[in-house]
């Protein structure tokens, strides 16, 4: 039973998580705001969420999320914040990508 219970929350934990990203395409200055739950194809991205944290450490607040970003046959895996956008290490020539909400 307790065992059950366990693998309820998880289930029921990994299907209520969401994120919101903004993509900033810098080519034609357009903004998208997107929201998905495990995966979404935008364009030539494609993304996959794995994990959504809140961080706090003393007086420092902050939502991240795991992310894959896949793009023909180039593959990132990283973190992305919400506050701390300078911690992102995803870069693009095309595309600018900004956590919204985890």
């Amino acid at each position: 039973l307790f065992l059950n219970s366990i693998i309820y929350c998880q289930v029921h934990a990994s299907e209520t998580k969401k994120i919101n990203l903004l993509i900033l395409d810098k080519s034609s200055s357009s903004k998208y705001e997107i929201e998905f739950s495990k995966s979404y194809q935008f364009r030539n991205l494609s993304f996959e969420l794995i994990s959504c944290k809140s961080i706090e450490f003393d007086k420092y607040l902050d939502v991240a999320a795991l992310l894959k970003i896949t793009q023909n046959d180039e593959i990132f895996i990283g973190w992305f914040f919400k506050f701390t956008d300078e911690l992102n290490l995803y870069s693009n020539k095309i595309y600018e990508i900004s956590l919204i909400n985890c």
